[in-house]
């Protein structure tokens, strides 16, 4: 699903001032840090009044938005966990307030509509064990529950969207929260008043105050930079019979680094490769690359990053700069764990389906011609 932009004139807010620190030196940040660097971005609180229509969103749907954002200020979660709620609301409510046909005290609290999923009420359907019937019914003691329930599961910063609410809800559909990843943060972004919700890191994985945040990289003299600072793991090179046409990037705890453009240029390809279920982890079972990206580089240069975490940063079209972040280490499409599957084609045609096999080198002694060498580094 493409990002469409949110008018400011339909946002909940009139007026919003960001609060952002300085610059991130380091482009990979500790939880810790990153908690305290997005606190540094936060919103002053919403203001009441009359809530309109977002999109599809009702204005009472847009109202209960709001006070899961607002819990999650109130709370000093970051962005990212407003975005997680949301679409986790999104999938067990349509965000709408609801009692339940099997529980009777539920049908006289207000209420924007009636399920009959067991005992569970309310925007994230609670059951017992969260409250009382009334509480679990309160939008903002409900949003407070799901945020206790998100902070206490390690490492949700830079779990898939799905990952993260299945730890907290449990559910026997674990991979739909997936789908309302771009919807939450459309809503996240119009609740707060914002062009986008990145800006102030709600994003996957996090980035305090958006991308610009994780700072520039050193390029070499000849323009190019690593993609990754990690390991190369398998090489270039035939593998099972075919010629496995880039290396493969990793290191411990990479899921959701960021990966960098190779060099300026162009941005050629961005798409999931149809034959793999991407926005959800693969398997060695499945083929392709999943999300990826193609930059073209003058004298006809395509470089390939495969097996993002989820849709890139970037579109066809774009002019990138050396260094500059285009998404995140992943486990999409044909994968047997996280990491960065990385190709160099050299003499490629124009058009963006000729970077393939019959051109593709080996990006290790590439790399180091360039004065960038690929493999981790302190």
């Amino acid at each position: 699903m493409n990002r469409k932009p949110v008018a400011l004139a339909v946002a909940v807010v009139a007026v919003v001032v960001l609060l952002c620190g300085g610059t991130v030196a380091l482009p990979v940040l500790m939880f810790g840090q990153e908690r305290a660097e997005a606190a540094a971005c936060e919103l002053p609180p919403l203001p009441d009044g009359t809530v309109p229509d977002v999109g599809r969103w009702s204005g009472a749907q847009v109202a209960n938005a709001a006070a899961i954002v607002t819990v999650g200020r109130q709370q000093d979660i970051p962005a990212r966990g407003y975005v997680i709620a949301l679409a986790t609301a999104m999938q067990e409510s349509t965000l709408r307030n609801l009692a339940n046909a099997n529980v009777p005290e539920s049908l006289n609290l207000p209420h924007e509509g009636v399920g009959r999923d067991h005992d569970s009420v309310g925007l994230f359907q609670q059951r017992p064990g969260w409250g009382t019937v009334r509480e679990r019914m309160t939008p903002s003691y409900a949003a407070a529950k799901f945020y206790e329930a998100l902070a206490r599961v390690e490492g949700w910063e830079r779990m898939r969207l799905t990952d993260a609410a299945q730890a907290v809800q449990r559910s026997g559909y674990p991979e739909e929260y997936q789908k309302w990843e771009d919807d939450a943060e459309l809503l996240a972004a119009a609740v707060l008043g914002l062009p986008d919700i990145r800006d102030i890191g709600g994003g996957a994985p996090t980035a305090p105050c958006g991308l610009d945040e994780f700072g520039p990289v050193p390029v070499g003299p000849g323009g190019w930079v690593q993609p990754l600072n990690a390991f190369v793991g398998s090489p270039f090179g035939p593998r099972g019979g075919r010629l496995h046409a880039g290396v493969d990037m990793s290191k411990a705890d990479v899921r959701g680094d960021p990966i960098r453009a190779a060099s300026g240029g162009v941005v050629e390809q961005v798409k999931c490769d149809w034959y793999t279920t991407c926005d959800r982890d693969g398997h060695t079972g499945a083929r392709g690359c999943g999300w990826y990206v193609d930059i073209r580089h003058p004298g006809n240069i395509v470089t390939r990053y495969c097996h993002m975490i989820r849709r890139p940063e970037v579109s066809i079209g774009q002019q990138i700069a050396a260094g500059a972040v285009i998404g995140f280490v992943g486990n999409s499409g044909g994968s047997s764990g996280p990491h960065l599957h990385f190709e160099v084609h050299v003499n490629v045609p124009a058009g963006p389906y000729n970077a393939n096999s019959s051109n593709a080198v080996d990006p290790v002694p590439f790399m180091r011609s360039r004065g960038a060498p690929l493999g981790a580094r302190p």
